[in-house]
């Protein structure tokens, strides 16, 4: 019986022998499986079909904790195990590795790695380092992550790219509501935040084209590397702010393969810095973090490398307890082969200069240094002290410009590195040969800032300040300035003068090679090691245009750094507005700054401009009247048009010194304020006369010349021309001074100057038509695109000739033919004014009876009366008119009264017209005076249509007030002035008559 039992005994143990054998040789049964905890692959357990390849990155801080809830960001690897449906979560700081495991299951879970040497094939979790963990029971409930329809609190921690901290602090703030979707933060900022919950930390950079884009903010252009921790949640009135993490739990151990599936915990569990765990009933998180390195004896240490590659499985149990069997594991024979990837420098590659490149003037460097973050690298030249590259937003690269005149010719090597934030550098090497095509100043550093000013009128003004320092042997006297020649026709003016604002002589050289050519030469030439500071001033016109006129937008396109034969070592660019104007919404600002640009570099930008400013144009005709009696005679006719957005109220106009008779005037009449200012009636003979045009006072009102209006007017003066005049060969030179419109841009200005007969003209300008009159010659001139900086110049040779002498011969016989006609009109006309007695013989020598002059006095009683009823009828009129107006008479009555004046009125329209004829028939004197009550009634009649245009003119705002007092004064005055003329003919009229 006992041998009987023994072998039963012994084919029991040789029957679980080879059951464990088979076990160990095949995966776990779908039998053994739970179905609640069945993960990721459908209702049937798979294992691992091919070898897995991981590799677990470097990252210099890890930014989250063990607290046992894996977010979205805070692992840089993961992967899935095809058989387990283990989701695995990695990353190390090259001492500690940070593990993250996801399942869904509520036993254990578990991972286990060989030797690099070794592997599972054959014995299973054997001489492997395990680590196994489970959460007890249900941890984790209705955890909030952030939506945009959240409030949040979020600390943050702002830094660069070379790690300077600028900010720490909240935001949005602690006690904000505010739908963070709404919120007034960067947008990269608010995607950041979007899925978090309370505690998790959060790592990322804003890049500089998503952060802070306006040029006047102190972050602009900068790389923002944030670190924020959420804090709270408000939601639908509620706040939350328990970290969910803090009701983790996890039993874990630490423990080495002892057979297929058995492991046992080691004694030193110190390998495991912390751990934690969260369960949610579906899904089982586990986060360790474990050293890389171990003293333990058990421990397999995990070593930094990608020669070198470990085993790993993964596998989980339906149970809470560390030594159960797994549901579902890895297939030994293919395990996941991991590299924990070692912290490489940053791999670099020099995209220029090329190797063996050969370069004239200026090197551009371009480096590419990929890593996980480069904070900085840096270039020498051979072997020459490193200096920084400037990291390029827009081309992600590395990026400098050396200036290469510092060096000698032939070959020299370019040296570049790059750190990242664990401070791992690469070096990389480039070799180069410089050869310069030509040898200008190369031992002058030249730095240039250019401020460009948009002006009104259309105006432009370029103001370049040059530093220059000697660095070579030989003294710098001068240096040339270019500018191409398409905006030869844009340059009004060009002036340099040094840092103490004395000027500077400059030549105008002749163009070559398609560029305008100026030589500056200084007072002093600059020796070794001095500096010497100067600007150079470019008045320019037209050179921006008319893109949309609604909107009074332009188009401004011109050359952002000076044109010159030579390095500029640093080159800076503002663009600037007088008088009002701004860039295009949404337009890109052109200021800029460079260093190290090429000679004869052309980098030309383009914006768009809106201006509502004073964008004024003239054209102009000057007639001058030149004789021999020492006056020059001026006739200006000016055309206004404004073309800007802004109504102007006033123009400037400066008349040449020794100047007189001056008169303003238009097609209405003269400018009445314009005309009596100070300037005429007081200012000094001797000198120029800056005269005020008051468009607005004169002619416009108070809104002034707005735009789209048009203007001419007139201006008339005389010159002594003694004073522009001096001797020259072949007789007198006289240089034409001409009236300046300030900075209003003329289009054309065409000057007629005339010759009269008593001078002839022997050489001028060149340019002129000549046209021939009766009595005298014409030199005619065209000008384009003036202003007070160019004005037009002229001069004239000219002499007196023998028709200088004639001219008072011409006046006398002139006065005389006019006398002549005087005395003969008075002979015809003094007969019929004779009055009294006549005295005639007749053929038969008889005296007649004296014939009596005059009309009879009922007539004349009659014509009176008649007139004098007319007159005061007119008047009723008019105050009938005036009282309606003013409500003073109801309509009924007003018309009845009017009808009835006009009645009378017709009655003596028709008797007037014959009493008139009558009364013309008894001599030229009642002929005359008939017409002088004829003309008065005229006068008033037409001071009466003034007055009406005068208020129709003030009611639409287009005289000023006291231009219209003044007008109506006037008006007024010429009416009682004509009244009182008539009251004095009727009166005499009377007198004749006996009546009075």
């Amino acid at each position: 019986m006992r041998l009987l039992n023994s072998k039963i005994g012994v084919l029991v143990l040789l029957g679980l022998l080879i059951s464990s054998s088979i076990l160990a040789m095949s995966p776990i049964s779908n039998t053994m499986e739970n179905e609640e905890l069945a993960q990721r692959m459908g209702d049937v357990s798979t294992l691992a079909t091919s070898s897995m390849n991981v590799s677990i990155p470097y990252v210099d801080n890890h930014y989250g904790s063990a607290d046992g809830i894996i977010d979205p960001t805070e692992y840089a690897y993961s992967f899935t195990d095809p058989a387990t449906g283990i989701t695995a979560y990695f990353e190390h700081n090259g001492t500690l590795l940070y593990v993250g495991l996801e399942v869904s299951t509520k036993g254990w879970i578990g991972f286990a790695w060989q030797n690099y040497t070794s592997g599972f094939t054959e014995a299973g979790l054997n001489n492997s380092d395990v680590i196994v963990g489970y959460v007890p029971g249900k941890t984790l409930t209705d955890m909030w992550r952030v939506k945009g329809t959240d409030g949040v609190t979020v600390h943050y921690v702002l830094s660069l790219r070379n790690g300077s901290l600028v900010q720490e602090g909240y935001a949005p703030a602690e006690a904000s509501i505010e739908p963070i979707s709404g919120a007034s933060l960067l947008q990269a900022y608010k995607d950041a935040i979007i899925g978090m919950r309370i505690g998790e930390i959060r790592h990322f950079i804003i890049p500089a084209e998503k952060g802070y884009t306006t040029s006047t903010h102190e972050l602009y252009g900068q790389d923002l590397i944030y670190t924020i921790t959420l804090t709270r949640i408000y939601r639908t009135g509620v706040s939350r702010i328990t970290n969910p993490a803090g009701t983790s739990q996890i039993v874990y151990s630490d423990e080495y393969g002892t057979s297929t599936f058995q492991h046992l915990p080691d004694t030193d569990q110190t390998r495991i810095l912390s751990a934690d765990g969260s369960d949610n009933d579906t899904m089982t998180q586990l986060e360790y973090v474990i050293r890389l390195n171990s003293t333990d004896p058990n421990d397999i240490p995990l070593f930094n490398g990608t020669d070198v590659a470990f085993p790993f499985i993964f596998m989980y149990g339906s149970s809470e307890e560390l030594n159960g069997l797994p549901v579902q594991h890895t297939y030994w024979t293919e395990p996941a082969m991991i590299e924990v990837l070692p912290n490489l420098p940053p791999t670099m590659t020099i995209l220029s200069p090329e190797d063996g490149a050969t370069i004239e003037w200026v090197a551009s460097l371009k480096l590419n240094a990929t890593n996980d973050f480069v904070v900085r690298a840096s270039y020498k030249m051979d072997n020459r002290s490193w200096t920084d590259l400037q990291y390029n937003l827009q081309s992600k690269l590395w990026e400098a410009v050396v200036d290469l005149s510092v060096y000698d010719e032939g070959p020299h090597t370019f040296s570049f590195n790059a750190t990242d934030l664990s401070n791992a550098t690469g070096i990389a090497y480039v070799n180069i040969e410089i050869d310069r095509p030509f040898f200008p100043l190369l031992g002058m550093r030249m730095d240039v800032s250019r401020s460009f000013y948009v002006t009104p009128n259309f105006g432009s003004r370029v103001v370049d300040t040059y530093t220059i320092k000697n660095n070579g042997s030989a003294p710098i006297s001068s240096v040339d300035v270019y500018l191409p020649e398409e905006y030869e026709s844009n340059i009004i003016e060009f002036v340099a003068a040094d840092n103490s604002g004395h000027d500077i002589r400059v030549v105008r050289l002749e163009n070559a090679d398609g560029m305008i050519r100026w030589r500056l030469h200084f007072p002093d030439p600059v020796k070794f090691q001095e500096s010497f500071i100067f600007k150079t001033t470019m008045y320019m016109h037209s050179l921006f245009y008319l893109v949309i006129a609604e909107e009074y937008e332009y188009r401004l396109e011109f050359l952002r750094y000076p044109t010159i034969p030579y390095v500029l070592n640093n080159a800076n660019f503002e663009l600037n507005f007088e008088g009002g104007g701004s860039l295009v919404p949404n337009e890109v600002v052109p200021n800029l700054k460079k260093t190290n640009l090429e000679p004869f570099t052309e980098n030309l930008f383009s914006v768009g401009l809106r201006l509502f400013t004073e964008n004024t144009i003239s054209r102009r005709e000057t007639r001058v009247i030149v004789d021999a009696w020492g006056w020059l005679t001026y006739e200006e006719t000016i055309s206004l048009e404004n073309t800007g957005g802004q109504a102007i109220a006033t123009i400037p106009l400066t008349l040449p010194a020794y100047s007189a008779n001056i008169k303003i005037f238009d097609q209405v009449g003269a400018l009445a304020s314009s005309q009596t200012q100070a300037a005429i009636t007081t200012g000094d003979f001797n000198e120029t006369r800056a005269l005020t045009i008051k468009l607005g006072s004169d002619r416009f009102g108070a809104n002034g010349f707005e735009p789209g209006y048009k203007y001419t007017f007139k201006v008339t003066y005389v010159v002594q021309a003694s004073a522009y005049e001096s001797s020259a060969s072949g007789g007198i030179l006289l240089e034409l001074p001409m009236a300046l419109l300030g900075d209003i841009l003329v289009l054309t200005h065409h000057v007629e100057i005339v010759f009269t007969a008593s001078v002839v003209a022997s050489d001028a300008t060149e340019g002129y038509r000549q046209l021939y009159g009766v009595f005298d010659t014409s030199y005619s001139y065209s000008f384009n695109n003036r202003t007070q900086r160019n004005p037009a110049e002229i001069f004239v040779v000219y002499q007196n000739t023998l028709g200088a002498a004639a001219r008072p011969v011409l006046f006398s016989l002139i006065v005389g033919v006019i006398a002549a006609l005087y005395v003969l009109y008075r002979k015809v006309e003094l007969p019929e004014d004779t009055l009294g007695a006549s005295v005639e013989s007749d053929e038969h020598g008889e005296y007649d009876k004296v014939k009596q002059v005059g009309a009879p006095p009922e007539l004349l009683s009659e014509f009176a009366q008649l007139y004098s009823s007319k007159t005061s009828l007119n008047i009723d009129l008019e105050k009938l008119d005036a009282d309606r107006r003013r409500g003073k008479v109801k309509k009924r009555e007003y018309m009845m009264r009017d009808n009835d004046l006009k009645k009378q009125v017709e009655v003596l329209d028709r008797k007037l017209p014959s009493v008139k004829e009558e009364l013309s028939q008894h001599g030229p004197r009642y002929r005359d005076l008939i017409a002088q009550l004829e003309l008065q009634d005229e006068r008033i009649e037409g001071a009466k249509a003034g007055l009406r245009q005068l208020l129709i003119r003030k009611k639409k705002q287009r005289i000023s007030r006291a231009a219209f007092e003044k007008s109506r004064q006037d008006y007024l005055k010429t009416i009682q002035k004509a009244q009182s003329a008539t009251d004095r003919i009727l009166l005499s009229i009377q007198e004749e008559a006996g009546e009075v």
